[in-house]
């Protein structure tokens, strides 16, 4: 017990490794001990590996509101609504007083369309017992990751601002189209399992996802389409960048072009297939990416944007040949991030089903 305690303190700390390496230490076996493991491991991140815990330790104690609190937490972080709220209103009808299982039943029913009067009523009791700390949910992300939008930021402030050589302009323009390619990799595919090497990560992720995604089964095929949305949305984000001085009259010069398109969506696209290949496998890739039609049309897409763009750079045209690029380019950016979450809410996510949610969030 005293190692869970101590697990939970540097987990709550974020002092992570520390904390993982204490649970895998302990062994434990009463209600109380599974609960307080699963607690741990949510903070951890870790659902799958909690929420067998957490079910064990209401099998044990059925009436001890801390292994349904337990559940109700792992749940919401497998993003599974139902199971989450079924457990969060059993800890609250359990323990009335206490802050956390009115936490847990307001953020899950918080995802659920209808609900949102009695989740605020929820949230509004935690806060009363427990004040604003009762609030916070267990394993949020750290916002630091955001960081990485300063220098896209400055990027586009140096382009704007100021008369460079025509070296310096070429690596802002080729800056613009991988910063945020970048940036959309960190955000959609950083693994968020705290307390873990990236070589241990990596490999857990390669063996998850192969076990997953590797009979390309509709689940793979639908992978593929969300696999494939961060590099067509930083196409489209950097030929947007591209024709953005184009519109307003003074389009960059050709050296930068020419460059941010062949360096910059060669470097895309071998970087696209060593990421693909290194957290879902070489049969994933060859298997299921390559040949789905999303990645077809992504690319297809891609292409013409580029092609467009150095149409435009080699031609004599005007503002509004620019105007119409961009705003393609636009179309495009938001057309692929919202099929994304179309494909994200055509899987199943009930735990009767095969979850398939993918294992970077698990």
């Amino acid at each position: 017990m005293e190692l869970l305690l101590r697990a939970r303190e540097l987990a709550v700390a974020r002092r992570f490794r520390e904390s993982r390496a204490l649970v895998e230490r302990a062994e434990p076996g009463s209600a109380e001990e599974l609960s307080l493991a699963a607690s741990v491991l949510v903070e951890l991140r870790d659902p799958q590996a909690a929420l067998p815990l957490a079910r064990r330790a209401v099998a044990l104690a059925p009436d001890d509101w801390r292994g349904h609190l337990a559940v109700a937490d792992a749940a919401y972080q497998q993003r599974w609504w139902d199971e989450s709220v079924a457990a969060a209103r059993r800890a609250v009808e359990l323990a009335p007083e206490e802050a956390a299982a009115h936490r847990a039943l307001g953020v899950a029913l918080n995802r659920r369309i209808g609900d949102a009067r009695e989740a605020r009523r929820e949230v509004k009791r935690a806060r009363e017992l427990g004040g604003r700390e009762a609030l916070r949910t267990p394993g949020r992300r750290n916002a630091w990751w955001l960081l990485l939008l300063v220098p896209l930021v400055v990027s586009i402030v140096m382009s704007n601002v100021g008369d460079w050589p025509d070296a310096v302009d070429a690596l802002i323009g080729l800056s613009r189209v991988v910063l945020p390619a970048a940036f959309l990799v960190v955000a959609f595919t950083t693994p968020s399992r705290a307390g873990l090497t990236w070589r241990q990560r990596i490999a857990e992720l390669r063996t998850a996802n192969g076990q997953r995604y590797g009979d390309g089964g509709r689940a793979a095929r639908l992978r593929a389409g969300v696999v494939v949305m961060p590099w067509s949305c930083a196409v489209a984000a950097g030929v947007g960048c591209l024709a953005a001085p184009g519109w307003s009259g003074n389009p960059l010069p050709t050296p930068a072009v020419v460059s941010a398109v062949l360096i910059g969506g060669g470097a895309l696209a071998v970087l696209a297939r060593r990421t693909v290949r290194l957290w879902y496998g070489e049969r994933f890739l060859r298997e299921v990416f390559l040949p789905s039609p999303f990645v077809h049309v992504h690319l297809v897409m891609a292409g013409a944007l580029g092609g467009g763009v150095l149409l435009l750079t080699f031609g004599d045209v005007r503002e509004r040949a620019w105007q119409v690029l961009f705003l393609w380019a636009l179309t495009w950016f938001l057309l692929a991030m919202f099929s994304t979450l179309f494909l994200q809410r055509a899987r199943p996510a009930e735990p009767g089903k095969k979850p398939e949610r993918e294992p970077a969030d698990s």
